[in-house]
């Protein structure tokens, strides 16, 4: 290949849209979850531990 043959194709509005699209709503759900369950994950908390206690024993 000669040097500055290459000619990419400029990606159409829909591919452009879509994948912002994708990748927000990938980043919003990972941040949700993280939210929901990062204590969990980095060890502050026991899955099992909800913080419901109005159970009578």
């Amino acid at each position: 290949m000669a040097a500055g043959a290459f000619h990419p194709h400029v990606a159409g509005f829909w591919h452009r849209f879509t994948g912002k699209a994708l990748g927000a709503s990938m980043w919003f759900w990972m941040m949700y979850r993280a939210k929901q369950d990062g204590p969990v994950i980095l060890g502050l908390r026991h899955p099992w531990d909800h913080g419901h206690h109005d159970e009578d024993h």
